[in-house]
């Protein structure tokens, strides 16, 4: 078994211990933060972090209604920008907390007025050194150069801190999670049954809006950096804006589709999707979505919307896990990556 999949398996487990080790000292944070007058949320991160960056932007602003900006670290590392940053939580995001590039912009934002957070999985990094407050995930060592278990302990951390600022509206379940993601897990036999039928896939689609556009990014990096499959990402309604021409008979297209607010919009892509023949997976709670493809990965309908994206981006690491083997390649040593990448 290769430690991607091994990783994958874990993460029921490291959920709940990060849950347990640092629900207290994130609603601690989130008092302090709330008395801040923030007027401004900044992420900065790469790679997969940044990809579980994008979910927090879409939870900051959907709970705490604080607008939220992607960083771009160049703006700091090549160009020098000196931004005004009061009234502003900077959180970097990085696994190992050695990313050059993310600890420059903590450190330019923190000396510019912000407070700044980290989250990490290694609480001896240079990362939680540096900022006001280090957020720890309680991963343990992740081997595999591909990220997985961080990426689901990175959405966690930032749901969990984006419930610590809500004003108000219904409290999240923040224990149900662990079981969702063990829920998730069970469809691993379906997929390694499915994946048989894509080792000769070189280019394909990954579609997700809102809450689960993060999974689409994910997806499609977990299918480039382990499988070598050039994978395009995209929300449904960008999607309908021009990309659905690359479509055509047998095209493989992957669709995150739970239950909630995006389900009208991913109802209707995957009535084109079956008008055009396109080779579609879809991944999704929702039993109305389940006959447009017979290539279904079929979770509970009783998720939380709000935390969706940590179970269904199990099933899409798990397919690029199994599509990496079948295609003779290991999953473990990507070729020209290490697990921590430095930029400047």
């Amino acid at each position: 078994m290769s430690l991607m999949l091994e990783e994958i398996r874990q993460q029921p487990e490291a959920l709940r211990r990060t849950i347990e080790s640092e629900s207290g000292k994130i609603a601690r944070l989130g008092t302090f933060l709330k008395e801040r007058d923030l007027r401004l949320i900044v992420l900065v991160a790469r790679g997969s972090s940044d990809n579980a960056a994008l979910y927090g932007r879409y939870l900051f602003e959907t709970t705490a209604g604080i607008p939220v900006s992607l960083a771009a670290p160049s703006v700091f590392t090549l160009y020098d920008a000196k931004l005004r940053l009061d009234n502003a939580l900077v959180i970097g995001v990085s696994q190992s907390g050695e990313g050059e590039d993310i600890n420059v912009v903590l450190e330019r934002a923190k000396s510019a007025g912000a407070f700044t957070v980290g989250i990490t999985n290694e609480p001896a990094s240079t990362m939680a050194a540096l900022v006001d407050e280090a957020l720890v995930m309680q991963g343990g060592k992740e081997r595999s150069v591909a990220a997985t278990k961080t990426f689901t302990g990175q959405m966690l951390m930032f749901s969990m801190l984006a419930e610590a600022l809500r004003e108000s509206g219904e409290p999240i379940d923040f224990t149900r999670v662990p079981d969702d993601v063990a829920g998730a897990l069970a469809s691993d036999d379906a997929i390694r049954g499915m994946v048989e039928r894509y080792v000769f896939m070189d280019q394909c689609v990954v579609v997700g809006r809102g809450l689960v556009y993060a999974c689409a990014y994910e997806m499609a990096l977990k299918l480039m950096e382990t499988c070598y499959v050039v994978a395009e990402r995209f929300s449904t309604a960008d999607f309908f804006h021009g990309p659905l021409a690359i479509v055509e008979r047998h095209f493989p297209t992957f669709i995150f589709a739970p239950p909630g607010r995006t389900t009208d919009g991913t109802k209707q892509l995957l009535e084109r999707l079956r008008d055009l023949r396109a080779d579609t997976v879809v991944i999704t709670g929702d039993d109305a979505l389940t006959g447009f493809t017979p290539r279904t990965v079929k979770l509970s309908s009783e998720i939380d919307e709000r935390l969706a994206a940590i179970s269904y981006i199990v099933p899409g690491q798990l397919f690029a896990a199994h599509l990496a083997a079948a295609k003779g390649l290991d999953p473990d040593a990507p070729r020209s990556l290490t697990k921590v990448t430095r930029t400047l």
